[in-house]
């Protein structure tokens, strides 16, 4: 019997102010979105309060799963936060979000109805609680979309099998018209978008020459205008890519886009060549042609809504995925996924219009 009672009759509970601690990785705000919608079908009447990260605010705009959003500083203490969910006069948190700190808040706010995953510790602050999923009854690698979706179903949230989707503002199409004014871009060119970089660490790098290959080859051969997305922190590997690639090419390392142009820009692309990284999420929920190159990582979290995606991977590898941020030894995982094999999927999906 597990030490910490949950409450039994969470699912027939119904809530008028729910708030929604969302996740802090990129991928996982978007991952999250099909238990966001679950949600609001549950609970039609609700006032729902989202809060997060402020690539979360810009993320989530325009959307109908918030009629409130405050984002959450990064020097913002419990305290700070716990003050602004007690002046919303909650009846419930849910947190789809999972560590010890993200309970806190709600806690300290003295929320009735505290809900999510028991992990790291924070099983006393919560009144409702149940394991992570173990499908076989074993810790494996489980699809992210599922795991978020999983938790709200104990609420009496059901999946109706929906995608991944965004919003997209006029707003946000206004500013990525207006930033591609400036890098006189015009609105009919064939974008080949590059996200060079990757948050987790150095081991999801597929090599910056390669990105160079193909873009040159891309350049040429299909007349694609190439533009390199570099997330704050990441202008080396731009200039990377920049030192080895012989034609032209837009890099926004030293100028990275904010959430808001970064949506639209990828709404207009043929297509995403990038590490595994959050903006591949970002173009599937606007379901543009994606091609991923993966190694460290297990891709089976993220094997879900892949219609428009193609996952380049090194088979047969004994330390592959390994989840290292630092490779300890060559590499090889992602070094042996050669440029021509992005080429050719890039080339399938030019020829297929």
């Amino acid at each position: 019997m597990w030490p910490f009672r949950s409450d039994p009759d969470i699912a027939s509970r119904d809530f008028g102010r729910i708030a929604v601690r969302v996740p802090n990785p990129l991928g996982d705000q978007i991952m999250a979105t099909p238990a966001l919608d679950a949600l609001r079908r549950r609970y039609p009447g609700a006032f729902f309060t989202g809060y997060g990260t402020k690539a979360a605010a810009m993320l989530y705009d325009g959307s109908e799963w918030f009629d409130d959003f405050f984002a959450v500083g990064r020097k913002e203490g419990a305290r700070g936060q716990a003050r602004r969910l007690a002046e919303g006069r909650h009846d419930a948190c849910i947190l789809l979000a999972g560590s010890f700190r993200t309970a806190v808040p709600p806690w300290l706010a003295k929320i009735p109805h505290r809900i999510g995953y028991r992990w790291s510790g924070r099983t006393p602050l919560l009144t409702a609680h149940w394991p992570r999923p173990r499908p076989g009854g074993r810790a494996q690698p489980y699809p992210t979309k599922l795991y978020f979706l999983d938790l709200v179903a104990h609420l009496g949230a059901k999946d109706d099998g929906g995608r991944v989707r965004l919003p997209l503002t006029d707003e946000e199409k206004g500013l990525t018209d207006a930033w591609l004014k400036k890098e006189s871009i015009g609105l009919d060119e064939r974008l080949l978008l590059m996200c060079v970089g990757a948050a987790f660490g150095p081991s999801k790098l597929w090599p910056p020459e390669y990105f160079a290959t193909v873009a040159d080859h891309m350049t040429v051969a299909r007349k694609a205008r190439v533009i390199l997305l570099c997330a704050p922190g990441e202008e080396w590997i731009g200039e990377e890519v920049r030192r080895h690639a012989k034609q032209p090419l837009v890099d926004t390392g030293f100028n990275p886009l904010d959430v808001h142009t970064l949506k639209g820009l990828i709404a207009r692309a043929k297509a995403l060549l990038t590490n595994d990284t959050g903006p591949r999420h970002i173009a599937a929920s606007y379901r543009i042609p994606v091609v991923c190159m993966m190694g460290p990582t297990s891709p089976l979290y993220t094997a879900t809504d892949l219609e428009e995606q193609v996952i380049l991977r090194e088979e047969g590898l004994a330390c592959s995925p390994c989840h290292f941020k630092t490779c300890p030894i060559d590499h090889r995982c992602m070094r042996r996924i050669g440029p021509d094999r992005a080429i050719a999927e890039l080339e399938r999906i030019w020829a297929a219009g």
